[in-house]
């Protein structure tokens, strides 16, 4: 169930990033507390979480992260930049040569595995260009046991750094049950329209349970109504 709605997930913010990988995996952190957990510390001009979020924000915007797109954070020195763009490179060399290509329900779907067997909510972004290669993978948003808060800002903050065509959503549901709720139709128009009026479109909305998946495009609930 996607809510627009606040609301504090009290034992998720007591726990460092480090705690939190124990408790409930590292897929629970979000990109600011990975890199939290890679540099460890904060510096006497900025705290760990400002640095953290500092970072993630340069990521995002350049393609290809340089030792110096970095140095001119405050608080990062050559230890923590190093360490970074080396975490970087350790994944980029881990990745299979080739973006994969989402053109079916089922390639999508093997993108989304994780999420069948997390106890909370995730909302996830998949980002496609124009030939429908996946960019980026997001996690935009973890909630509670049936519920998550998220916004089409949360959504679209990314695609003035990458060539975005297309987006794709999905997001779990830990109750085993993977039809929408009125809360996640209203939520996926709502994207729709908001992409539509960003020059993209919203491919497919798909919510994945334990032993079932429910696709929005594949149940012809995307299209306006006329």
């Amino acid at each position: 169930m996607v809510m627009e709605t606040h609301f504090h997930f009290k034992d998720s913010l007591l726990l460092l990033p480090r705690e939190k990988i124990e408790s409930q995996g590292v897929l629970s952190l979000t990109t600011e507390e990975l890199i939290h957990t890679i540099i460890g510390s904060g510096s006497r001009l900025q705290n760990v979480q400002t640095l953290a979020k500092k970072i993630s924000q340069k990521m995002q915007q350049k393609k290809t992260l340089q030792l110096n797109d970095l140095l001119i954070i405050k608080g990062v020195g050559k230890a923590k930049a190093c360490q970074i763009i080396a975490a970087v490179e350790l994944v980029e060399r881990m990745r299979p040569i080739g973006s994969p290509v989402l053109d079916s329900l089922q390639k999508v779907l093997l993108q989304l595995s994780e999420l069948r067997f997390l106890p909370r909510e995730h909302i996830v972004c998949l980002y496609l260009n124009a030939r429908m290669q996946l960019l980026l993978k997001e996690t935009i948003s973890i909630g509670s046991v049936n519920q998550s808060v998220i916004s089409p800002r949360d959504i679209f903050s990314v695609i003035k750094y990458h060539p975005v065509s297309y987006l794709i959503l999905a997001h779990n549901h830990p109750s085993g049950v993977a039809l929408p709720s009125q809360e996640d139709i209203f939520f996926t128009q709502t994207t729709r329209d908001a992409g539509h009026l960003l020059g993209l479109e919203l491919l497919d909305h798909v919510i994945v349970a334990k032993e079932e998946h429910y696709s929005f495009r594949e149940q012809r609930t995307l299209q306006e109504k006329s």
